[in-house]
């Protein structure tokens, strides 16, 4: 899979655009691509510019070394899902076909194309589940406190690079109320959880200063856009109109919310605006828009290519060689493209199948937690900004968890058989 993405790096000749383009190309010229407008507004996309700023100081800030870091990243957090998968539920074959399926997601569909958030946020989301699982399967004080420690660090990068993908920590939270009367869960609750707390929120503070202290670029954190405007933005389409999209960024709403003066402002003239257009649509044809909005999120597998498109532009070769055929292939409008995506959808039903499999069969506390971190994800881009399938990446690897037990389920019930 690595040599395929080198592969693909080298022909496909593709540069990323809108967000993640425009973040790449302020690593360079901040003032000449108007950054400081966009991180004083975006607080969420902070970090990922400093990162990627740091990345581009040691190592040049051609696009395709960012690919390319990309593809280390998509390829630890393949590795990192076979451990996680198989330290979770106690089975090498459950570890292997998830991150076999995960695989297939990240790795076949070229998503190193873009290096953005979607991607950056699931190695760090992996490696502090890694952490609390260790320090919940740990005997000893120190090494709970000491492994919930690392936890809390990777929770805080994972929130720092992409806040919606910390719903594990939720699920983990009220799977741990629910047991509070366990022993084990009160040893973990009393020296994990406050080392977990600490590191996190000293990570989170420690970067604050760094906004408030770095010269790079000036950031006006009095115009930030508030958690209200991505529910607005996620009402955001037309309900009689099933091909269009729906709950995604559009410049109407944006321009709303920046036109205000002050954070309250935003806020309230967000919610009036939500309020105003949930009540034109009336009871039936909002239930029917979040449906369709569910829809467009969940329907393909198809990651990033779906509707709302990869951030993609390619350079296209000369028609009829070799790499113009293969750039057909991969690109949003490709001739070839439908092709893949129908390969894509096959894979995704009988990932979903085996999921349904799980579900109904599997009582664990590991599924549930899973299940409760799903469930938690996909509700959270139906309440907010979403719309399309890239958004759904950052919830793949647990899909491919719950897949991997049903798989290893009905195949151990076929050999009995």
């Amino acid at each position: 899979m690595f040599l395929y993405q080198l592969f693909l790096l080298h022909y496909l000749k593709a540069s990323p655009n809108f967000d993640a383009g425009g973040l790449l190309s302020g690593i360079d010229h901040p003032k000449a691509a108007n950054m400081s407008n966009y991180l004083s507004s975006n607080k969420n996309n902070r970090f990922i510019y400093f990162l990627n700023f740091f990345i581009g100081q040691l190592f040049g800030t051609d696009i395709k070394t960012f690919q390319f870091i990309n593809i280390l990243f998509i390829m630890a957090s393949t590795l990192l899902t076979k451990i996680v998968g198989t330290k979770l539920f106690e089975s090498t074959t459950t570890g292997y076909f998830a991150a076999s399926l995960f695989m297939f997601y990240s790795g076949v569909q070229p998503l190193f194309l873009v290096p953005y958030t979607d991607t950056y946020c699931i190695l760090p989301m992996l490696i502090s589940i890694l952490f609390l699982l260790i320090g919940f399967q740990s005997s000893t004080r120190t090494h709970i406190s000491l492994y919930l420690l690392l936890s809390g660090i990777f929770f805080s990068i994972c929130y720092l690079i992409r806040p919606s993908a910390i719903i594990f920590g939720i699920a983990i939270f009220m799977f741990i109320l629910v047991n509070l009367k366990q022993p084990k869960v009160k040893q973990f609750i009393f020296w994990g959880i406050p080392s977990f707390l600490i590191s996190m929120i000293t990570v989170l503070f420690t970067f604050n200063i760094f906004i408030s202290n770095q010269n790079i670029i000036r950031i006006d954190q009095s115009k930030e856009i508030p958690l209200t405007h991505f529910i607005l933005l996620g009402s955001y389409g037309n309900p009689d109109i099933k091909d269009s999209l729906h709950g995604t960024w559009n410049q109407a709403d944006v321009d709303l919310t920046l036109q205000q003066k002050s954070k309250s402002a935003m806020i309230n003239v967000d919610l009036n605006a939500f309020s105003e257009r949930t009540k034109q649509r009336g009871f039936s044809k909002t239930i029917k828009f979040y449906l369709q909005k569910y829809s467009n999120i969940t329907d393909t597998g198809v990651i990033g290519y779906h509707r709302d498109g990869l951030w993609t532009k390619f350079k296209y070769d000369k028609n009829n060689t070799l790499v113009y055929k293969i750039q057909q292939i991969y690109s949003d409008h490709g001739i070839f493209r439908p092709n893949f995506n129908f390969i894509i959808q096959i894979i995704w039903l009988f990932t979903l199948f085996f999921m349904l499999c799980g579900l109904l069969k599997t009582p664990t506390w590991q599924f549930s937690v899973v299940s409760l971190t799903l469930f938690g994800g996909l509700l959270f881009l139906l309440i907010f900004e979403s719309g399309g399938t890239k958004y759904l990446f950052q919830y793949i690897p647990f899909i491919c968890f719950l897949s991997a037990v049903g798989f290893v389920q009905s195949a151990n019930k076929f050999l009995k058989d």
